[in-house]
């Protein structure tokens, strides 16, 4: 999944689930920012302490760094969740959409007490759970063969697309250089939720895509792990959710809308602001945009001079920031994927 589905989406289910704006831009702002969390040094502040950041960002990796234990920490945890079916262990690593883990891993933040960084958590655990959809019968790890992809084929391109499209992409984007990792040899073609396509994988099977099915039916599982949410904390909802059958030809509909990633994103804005999930548009609807420094810039205070290391200040309200406690989500996650869940199906990942 891409910005259009991680931000955009989420936040217009969380809309139509109860939330109002500032609480579903939260839990959406948490999902996409999944994808950005790319630094992991640890921030010694000036004016005291210190705070270790959580990476849970893969896309800015070169391949020399794309190592098992980037992926074990990054990868495999935020997103290409093990799907535990098969009886190999590299088999069961390969992710599932809804798998058991997945299941177990929702469940874990719906049945925990509320922290201050509960929506957060919310969010990158939607942002794990979507793409398990997306990532499905791919392997976060770099496994000779079992991330292949043969005689890729997409709907109404050329056949020279793919070899243009993947040639791009490893000018810009280093970690599609690594092909045993993921779905790099397929690019961006299972993240964009209107493709059709088709291949063989390592085994020589066959395989018929649908995205637009695949993302409409993880936007359901998301929608209803949002509702339970709110019915299970009351206290965020500001209005009762609207029933799936309501959104859904409307969900539908813009997962089937082609261009690319900014086209797409500008008819999820359209829809929001102009009221098509039948909500009266207000706060962040009429102007809904995301900007993966925001939240940083709030908490976090950074002198840069012209050779000497960037120096940082800890913000008034740095200790509840949106930033911080999307770290702390992320260390929580981390943890409790590494040591918890995936221990118990007998992948030891930590």
């Amino acid at each position: 999944m891409q910005a259009d589905f991680h931000f955009y989406v989420i936040y217009a289910l969380a809309r139509a689930a109860g939330m109002d704006p500032d609480r579903a831009f939260t839990v959406a702002y948490s999902s996409q920012h999944t994808d950005d969390a790319k630094y992991e040094h640890t921030l010694e502040f000036e004016n005291g302490g210190r705070f270790p950041q959580v990476v849970t960002a893969h896309r800015f990796f070169g391949p020399s760094a794309l190592t098992p234990a980037v992926c074990y920490r990054v990868w495999i945890p935020f997103h290409f969740l093990p799907g535990n079916v098969g009886s190999e262990f590299y088999e069961r690593m390969v992710t599932r959409s809804r798998s058991v883990t997945a299941q177990r891993t929702v469940q874990d933040v719906l049945n925990s007490p509320l922290k201050p960084y509960s929506l957060h958590r919310l969010g990158i655990v939607l942002h794990l759970y979507a793409d398990t959809w997306s990532h499905q019968n791919f392997l976060g790890l770099p496994r000779a063969k079992m991330n292949d992809v043969r005689n890729l084929r997409v709907k109404e391109e050329s056949g020279g697309f793919v070899e243009s499209l993947l040639r791009r992409l490893q000018e810009t984007i280093l970690e599609y250089a690594a092909p045993l990792l993921g779905h790099a040899q397929a690019g961006t073609i299972p993240d964009e939720p209107y493709r059709e396509w088709e291949y063989e994988d390592y085994r020589g099977r066959h395989l018929s895509v649908s995205n637009h099915e695949r993302a409409l039916d993880a936007a359901q599982n998301c929608y209803l792990v949002l509702t339970t949410f709110v019915q299970r904390f009351p206290s965020f909802s500001s209005q009762p959710s609207l029933p799936w059958h309501r959104i859904d030809e409307t969900v539908g509909d813009l997962l089937s809308r082609k261009g690319g990633l900014e086209e797409r994103i500008n008819e999820w804005k359209k829809a929001l602001t102009e009221g098509v999930f039948g909500l009266a548009p207000q706060g962040r609807d009429a102007n809904l945009d995301y900007d993966d420094r925001e939240w940083f810039r709030r908490a976090v205070r950074v002198v840069r001079e012209e050779g000497r290391p960037d120096r940082y200040t800890r913000g008034v309200d740095f200790e509840s920031s949106h930033w911080k406690y999307f770290q702390d989500a992320a260390a929580l996650h981390l943890f409790h994927l590494l040591h918890e869940v995936l221990p118990e199906y007998g992948m030891v990942c930590g």
